[in-house]
């Protein structure tokens, strides 16, 4: 109720943007910074797209909401070729991250660059800490990059007990 009294000025520069931006600062660190876009699939995409290159994959779980519930705007609006694997629990594990993680240097294929994680995933299973930690070890062995799908992250926090930048940092 309180955004929506009074003039504002528009792209940000506006006193709900800045405590925003102190608010996530807050959870995940001096060095995030935060860009509102009006839903989550808009942001899932955009921060793809910032990540990737014309000619990488994103390698998800095959349940991901990324993969599920996204309305294909990954691939339309981003480009992305999305390479899912199936999971017995909606959760990647490293042995499952290197099924998928090769061709790099081979011209005719997709190069696997972004490893899409989503914590608490579509089937209510949880990551701890620990086998976060293990996957994107795993994709920094292969030179990936991490983008989490943070849909549920708050929820995942508290039923871990954990904050939210152990998850992400």
């Amino acid at each position: 109720a309180v955004a929506n009294g009074g003039h504002v000025t528009s792209y940000g520069a506006d006193p709900y943007t800045a405590r925003l931006q102190e608010v996530m600062q807050g959870h995940f660190g001096a060095a995030a910074q935060t860009y509102p876009v009006f839903t989550g699939t808009g942001a899932n995409v955009v921060s793809l797209m910032l990540l990737a290159r014309p000619w990488d994959a994103v390698i998800c779980a095959e349940t991901a909401h990324l993969n599920t519930d996204e309305c294909g705007a990954p691939e339309k609006m981003g480009g992305l070729k999305l390479v899912p694997i199936p999971t017995p629990d909606g959760k990647l594990t490293p042995a499952l991250l290197d099924t998928k993680a090769h061709g790099y240097g081979v011209e005719h294929h997709a190069q696997p660059r972004i490893l899409s994680i989503t914590q608490s995933t579509e089937l209510g299973s949880l990551y701890t800490v620990a086998e976060l930690r293990a996957l994107i070890g795993r994709a920094k062995e292969h030179d990936m990059v991490v983008h989490v799908d943070g849909t549920r992250l708050g929820n995942a926090a508290v039923a871990l007990g954990v904050p939210m930048s152990a998850m992400t940092t």
